[in-house]
């Protein structure tokens, strides 16, 4: 890799890295908020199956860090990287959400906040890492 002159990042790809994070926490407080209704589960699989999926979401989360970092440096990898990984999230969590609803599955409120709160913090990270002075960053 070429060297790269340390350079401080523009203010948009400073707020996409900040609200990159902020989806972090608040994947960890639904992971959190998962583990906690699973432990209420009513079979033993239940159980398992919820904790498996809390410890895939927390590694998700951690690829996510680790590219919100390399984001924060310029790396334009990281950018398409989060713009796809985040897209497919926070598509799949608003039809995921309209779907069960629609079908009159209760996710519980709380859940249901949360997941949509952290797909709108995506969209808004997603749109400021484009934004024109973090387009020319990543030049």
């Amino acid at each position: 890799m070429p060297y790269r002159a340390r350079v401080t990042p523009p203010v948009p790809v400073e707020r996409s890295f900040r609200l990159w994070i902020a989806v972090v926490v608040v994947g960890l407080v639904g992971s959190a908020l998962s583990l906690a209704t699973t432990t209420a589960a009513p079979t033993p699989g239940a159980a398992v199956s919820g904790f498996i999926g809390a410890i895939i979401g927390v590694l998700f989360l951690g690829a996510v860090v680790f590219c919100a970092l390399r984001l924060r440096r310029g790396e334009s990898w990281a950018r398409l990287a989060l713009t796809v990984i985040g897209g497919i999230s926070a598509g799949f969590t608003v039809l995921g959400v309209l779907l069960t609803a629609g079908l009159g599955v209760s996710l519980g409120f709380l859940s249901t906040i949360v997941s949509l709160l952290q797909a709108a913090l995506i969209v808004a990270a997603i749109l400021f890492s484009f934004q024109e002075p973090a387009n020319a960053y990543f030049r």
